[in-house]
C-alpha cells in the first residue's frame, strides 16, 4: 500500500435538502425517477418491522396486513373515482404495461384459437399503438409479432408529438382488441388527448370486434394508457378518460420503486400472467409488497392534494429555465415537442442542441454537479432517441437532444447554477 497521505472521506449529507437530496448538486431528471418524499418514508416505516405479516395469513400478523392491504386500495380507487376491486398492485410500470398488453392479448387469442364460431380465418388479434410509447409498451407489442400472436399498427404521432385521434381511430380494425396510448410522454412530455381517443372508441365497441357474441359479451377494442409521468400533473379520472385499462408507478410521483399498479375496469376481458397463490383477485399473484404499497398511496395521495399548486411553480421555474437557456446560450435551441400549455407537462423541457454531443455535454455537466439526461433512461443501447427522430427532421436533431426535467424539489437557484453550468461547458467546448 501507498504511503501518501490521503483526504479524509467526508459522507455528503443527504439532509441538507427536501427529499433527501444534496443540496450542492442540481438534479433536473425527475422523469427518470423522483426521491423518496419524507412523508412518503414516514408512512411506509411502520411497515418494514412493527407490520410485517403476509396479507394472505390468517393469523393477527396477516390480518393487520391484510387490512393496511385493503386501506391502500381504496386510497388508489379514491383518487381515481374508480372500485377497489379494480386495483391491481404490481412491481412498477413495467410490469403493469406488459400485464395490460399480455393480459388482454392472451384473452382474446384463447378465442381466436378454440373458438371458432366466432373467429374470420387467418385473422390476428390486432393491437393499435403510437411510434413514441415507452420501451416496455413496444417491446411486449414486438415479441407478440414475432411470435405470431398479434398484428400492430403503429400510428405515427404530429411534428408537434401529439397523435391525432381520428388517426387512431382509422387504426382500429374489425380483429382489435387493444388500443394503447400513453397519457404524457416521458422523453418529450407530450399530453395525449386520452379523453377525445375514449370518446371515439365507445361508438365502435361490441359492433366491429369479430370475438364477440350475445352469450360471452367482451367490450372491444379494450383501451390502456400508460399514466406514469402523469399523476403529478393531470388528473387520472378513469370515467373522465374513458380508459379500460390505466398503469402508474410509485417512483415517478416520489414514492418507492419497485411497486405500481393498474386499474382494470369492471368486466374488462383479462388473462393474468403470473400464476401462483391467486392474489390480487387472481389477476396477479405474489405476495404484495405492503411497505411498497403504503408509500405508494401515500405519493399518491400527495400528488393529487399538491397537484394543481405544483403544477403552477414548476410552470414558472420551466419558462424561466428555457428563457435562460437562449439568452445565455450563443447557440441554436430547439424544442423538442409542443409548445403548447395544454399538450405539455409542466415540468419538461426537452431540446435539440444542433452540433453537440449531448452524450458528453451530460456527462459534464455531471462533473459540474448538474444531472440531466438525453433520452429515457430506459433507452442505454440506443444511440439517439426514436421519440425525437419520430417527431421528423434531421438524424441530428435526434442525436443532440437534452431532456430537463422539474420536479418538486427543484428552486430558482438550481435553475440558475443548470444554466451556468451549461454556459462554461459549452464555452470551453468550442476551444
Amino acid at each position: 500500500m501507498s504511503n501518501r497521505r490521503t483526504k479524509s472521506f467526508t459522507p455528503v449529507r443527504r439532509d441538507l435538502h427536501p427529499g433527501g437530496l444534496n443540496a450542492k448538486r442540481c438534479y433536473l431528471d425527475y422523469a427518470s425517477t423522483t426521491p423518496l418524499d419524507r412523508r412518503v418514508k414516514k408512512a411506509m416505516e411502520p411497515f418494514w418491522g412493527k407490520v410485517f405479516g403476509n396479507p394472505s395469513s390468517i393469523h393477527t400478523e396477516g390480518v393487520g396486513a391484510k387490512k393496511a392491504l385493503d386501506e391502500a386500495r381504496t386510497a388508489v380507487a379514491r383518487c381515481l373515482e374508480a372500485h377497489a376491486d379494480e386495483i391491481v398492485f404490481t412491481s412498477g410500470g413495467t410490469e403493469a404495461n406488459n400485464l395490460a398488453i399480455l393480459g388482454t392479448v392472451f384473452t382474446a387469442f384463447v378465442s381466436y384459437s378454440y373458438d371458432r364460431s366466432y373467429m374470420i380465418r387467418n385473422t390476428k388479434p390486432h393491437i393499435v399503438t403510437t411510434n413514441i410509447e415507452h420501451a416496455s409498451i413496444l417491446e411486449p407489442l414486438r415479441s407478440l409479432e414475432r411470435e405470431g400472436r398479434a398484428e400492430v399498427t403503429y400510428v405515427p404521432v404530429e411534428e408537434s408529438g401529439v397523435v391525432n385521434p381520428e388517426n387512431i381511430l382509422s387504426a382500429v380494425r374489425p380483429n382489435t382488441v387493444l388500443v394503447s396510448v400513453q397519457y404524457a410522454n416521458n422523453e418529450i412530455g407530450t399530453i395525449q388527448p386520452i379523453r377525445k381517443i375514449g370518446q371515439l372508441l365507445v361508438p365502435i365497441r361490441n359492433s366491429k370486434f369479430i370475438l364477440h357474441n350475445s352469450s360471452n359479451e367482451k367490450r372491444y377494442p379494450v383501451f390502456h394508457s400508460d399514466a406514469c409521468q402523469a399523476p403529478l400533473y393531470l388528473r387520472c379520472l378513469i370515467n373522465a378518460l374513458g380508459v379500460d385499462l390505466l398503469t402508474l408507478d410509485a417512483h415517478k410521483i416520489y414514492g418507492p420503486k419497485g411497486v405500481g399498479a393498474l386499474y382494470v375496469r369492471r368486466g374488462t376481458p383479462f388473462s393474468p400472467v403470473l400464476l401462483g397463490g391467486g392474489q390480487e383477485r387472481g389477476r396477479r399473484s405474489t405476495t404484495e409488497n405492503i411497505p411498497g404499497i403504503v408509500g405508494f398511496v401515500e405519493a399518491l395521495r400527495i400528488a393529487t392534494a399538491e397537484r394543481e399548486k405544483e403544477s403552477l411553480r414548476i410552470t414558472k421555474l420551466r419558462d424561466y429555465l428555457y428563457s435562460q437557456i437562449l439568452k445565455n446560450l450563443r447557440i441554436d435551441v430547439a424544442v423538442n415537442g409542443s409548445i403548447k400549455e395544454d399538450e405539455r407537462l409542466p415540468n419538461n423541457l426537452n431540446i435539440s442542441l444542433p452540433g453537440v454531443d449531448t452524450e458528453f455535454l451530460t456527462l459534464q455537466l455531471d462533473t459540474e454537479g448538474v444531472a440531466v439526461s438525453t433520452k429515457s433512461s430506459c433507452l442505454k443501447d440506443e444511440k439517439e432517441s426514436y421519440v425525437i427522430s419520430a417527431l421528423g427532421g434531421t438524424p441530428e436533431r435526434a442525436r443532440s437532444s437534452l431532456r430537463l426535467t422539474l420536479g418538486r424539489f427543484t428552486t430558482k437557484k438550481e435553475i440558475d447554477l443548470c444554466v451556468h453550468a451549461l454556459k462554461k461547458v459549452l464555452t470551453l467546448s468550442k476551444k
